[in-house]
């Protein structure tokens, strides 16, 4: 029986078959949470993961009032970047493109995160030191942590880049690490970012960043060490 926990994965993975064989074109309007949740036999909380994965990897669009739309192609950047994600040279400049961004979007939150986002992120590191035992849960927290640091720079381009790439490389890194899970280098390094922010020190959090990426990018090519 398939986990809890993986449920929203393998959701995303049938309702992108389904846009793939045209179901749903571009611009329709897909049925909302409580009728997939019904027609999938899961959860409304499974179904609202699932299209967050999509939109994440360029399939959909969430609107607030207006549902959720399969994007135009045009409009699939994270759909293109997926595509190929099998080639060895194009993760390296995904890489490439996170170490220039991250550590700048860390700094701006070490200046400009407020108590409230600072809670966030101790709680989000809390879940993940709880988290160790269970690799679908921690990549996902994962994500969330990123995503917050993201939020808290309070530059929206900045932010949904970033969130778009980390959400590109989960499929990497979850085949990285499915069978050699190495939870504690992320909980010290996040903890380290954490501190720099609470710190209000950009150049301190600069620097946290980019030696946590470092020790992703080894871990995404020597397939030892978890993000």
């Amino acid at each position: 029986m398939m986990r809890p926990a993986r449920i929203p994965e393998k959701l995303a993975k049938d309702l992108e078959q389904l846009l793939q064989d045209g179901v749903w074109r571009p611009g329709d309007l897909l049925p909302g949470e409580r009728d997939l949740a019904s027609r999938f036999g899961v959860s409304r909380s499974s179904v609202r993961e699932a299209l967050r994965i999509l939109e994440l990897h360029g399939w959909v669009e969430i609107r607030q009032g207006d549902g959720t739309r399969v994007a135009h192609p045009s409009e699939s950047f994270g759909r293109r970047l997926r595509s190929r994600l099998h080639e060895e040279d194009f993760i390296a400049e995904l890489f490439e493109v996170r170490r220039i961004l991250e550590p700048a979007v860390a700094a701006l939150a070490a200046e400009r995160g407020d108590k409230q986002a600072i809670e966030r992120l101790e709680a989000l590191l809390a879940q993940q030191k709880a988290a160790k035992g269970d690799l679908y849960q921690f990549v996902e927290l994962d994500m969330d942590f990123h995503k917050t640091l993201a939020e808290m720079s309070q530059n929206t381009v900045l932010s949904e880049i970033v969130v778009l790439l980390a959400a590109e490389l989960r499929q990497t890194r979850l085949s990285a690490t499915a069978k050699r899970f190495r939870p504690e280098t992320t909980l010290a390094e996040h903890s380290d970012i954490l501190e720099a922010i609470r710190s209000s020190d950009p150049e301190m959090a600069r620097k946290a960043m980019l030696a946590h990426l470092s020790t992703v990018e080894r871990a995404a090519k020597t397939k030892e060490v978890g993000r």
